[in-house]
């Protein structure tokens, strides 16, 4: 399928060799492409980076001034900011954010109770447009376990180099100092997004083909903003880190992009069926798991340090 519209329409080619359209203007979409071993034809208008100045679309500016003070580094402002934060205990961090005795405040103590029944400490992720992407990536690599078969290509220099440390320390070493590096940090997003529409278009063209596909995939092309590839990114994926985040169904997509189960406590919903959401619910099981904690289902922090009595 070649999806065609008018200023934004460019073609890449992976590994593979199969040609689609992408939209390119920003270096850190060159830089992306590159990552994935992937070359493109031109630039265009399309994504741009999201910088420290932009406006963050999801909270008012008091906080994100508070969560800039959070993340800059023990040793000083000089040093690199942490796009994700360094652990502190959870439970302490609920305390700290959660004062109140409304039925807000409540509902969200009860949350983090039940999390730290499974984890001892969190990590809080920058709060911008990319806060899903980011905090999904960062557990995903930062996990020992074994990289999918996609990720295993050669010429995916980024993963493969990850994909060659042996050992939790290590790559957890690695994965922060990515995270320091916004360069490669945004360019990694970026080459994420790319995935993203490579995967929306297979589920699109099994679909139009009349093949079995999931069923969030029929709830991602029934809106009218993304009635197909095309329009999803133009309407979503091109706005994801600038003006807007991931929307709940483009969760699943992200999870079959990166072939990852992406397993969510979204503490607003404690005490009912949605409090942990997982998706998919039927991702094949040699799918590694992320585990994410989300308070609105906007922002998104990363549990660690699973309780012992938990992993036995």
């Amino acid at each position: 399928m070649h999806v065609v519209d008018e200023g934004w329409s460019e073609e890449w080619s992976h590994p593979g060799g199969q040609l689609q359209p992408v939209a390119c203007s920003s270096e850190a979409a060159h830089t992306a492409c590159a990552l994935l071993g992937w070359t493109v034809s031109h630039s265009c208008r399309g994504v741009s980076r999201a910088s420290h100045s932009e406006e963050d679309m999801y909270r008012a500016a008091d906080e994100i001034e508070k969560e800039k003070e959070l993340l800059i580094h023990e040793r000083g402002s000089s040093e690199a900011r942490l796009s994700v934060a360094p652990e502190m205990d959870i439970m302490d961090y609920c305390k700290k954010e959660w004062r109140g005795n409304t039925q807000k405040a409540t509902c969200m103590k009860k949350g983090y109770e039940e999390v730290s029944q499974k984890f001892t400490s969190i990590r809080r992720v920058r709060g911008d447009n990319y806060c899903a992407l980011r905090a999904t990536l960062f557990q995903a690599m930062s996990q020992p376990a074994a990289l999918p078969s996609w990720l295993q290509d050669p010429e995916l220099t980024l993963w493969a180099s990850l994909a060659e440390l042996r050992t939790a320390e290590a790559r957890q070493m690695a994965c922060d100092e990515l995270f320091t590096n916004e360069e490669e940090e945004y360019s990694l997003y970026e080459a994420v997004k790319f995935l993203m529409l490579n995967r929306a278009i297979e589920l699109y063209d099994d679909k139009e083909k009349g093949r079995e596909v999931p069923f969030f995939s029929v709830l991602l092309f029934a809106r009218d903003t993304s009635s197909d590839p095309g329009q999803l990114l133009r309407n979503h994926l091109n706005q994801v880190g600038h003006t807007g985040g991931l929307e709940q169904v483009e969760m699943f997509l992200l999870a079959y992009a990166v072939r990852h189960t992406i397993q969510v406590y979204r503490l607003s919903k404690y005490g009912t069926e949605e409090f942990i959401t997982v998706y998919p619910t039927d991702a094949p099981r040699d799918w590694p798991v992320v585990t994410l904690i989300a308070e609105d289902d906007r922002h998104y922090n990363v549990p660690v340090r699973v309780c012992e009595e938990t992993s036995l």
